[in-house]
């Protein structure tokens, strides 16, 4: 999807092309809704307005915002290199659920491991990518 989103931005403006792709997944969602609500009945269907606040706000940073810098990227870097850093938010997710939800208490050595893992090899490809171009 990353190497076909490359060539789109080439050609169409990257909000367009984000807005049709979070508009499919919409639809495509709504039409599953009820399957699985079926499967998986609940009783609190409607979040509390705490939720919805929650929700809307890392729906439109994480989410709308990202993809449509996702998107921007492309247009100057690569398709692998793009992947590779986006590839980081399940870190920063984490760390905004240590910030706002005070989810820290389970983290233990290994998720320290693993993020520097993930943080180097993001430096290293950039390095290695830029050093290519030049």
């Amino acid at each position: 999807m990353t190497i076909y989103n490359e060539r789109l931005v080439q050609k169409y403006d990257s909000q367009v092309i984000n807005y049709y792709q979070m508009f499919a997944g919409t639809l495509g969602l709504t039409f599953l809704l009820p399957f699985y609500y079926y499967l998986f009945p609940n009783e609190q269907f409607i979040p509390n307005l705490k939720d919805v606040f929650y929700l809307i706000l890392l729906a439109l940073i994480c989410t709308v915002a990202l993809y449509v810098l996702f998107a921007e990227s492309l247009k100057k870097l690569s398709a692998f290199t793009v992947n590779l850093s986006f590839n980081l938010e399940p870190i920063y997710a984490i760390i905004i659920a240590f910030l706002f939800f005070d989810e820290g208490q389970e983290v233990n050595v290994s998720f320290y491991f693993g993020l520097a893992f993930v943080i180097i090899s993001v430096i290293l490809q950039s390095i290695i990518s830029r050093k290519k171009k030049k």
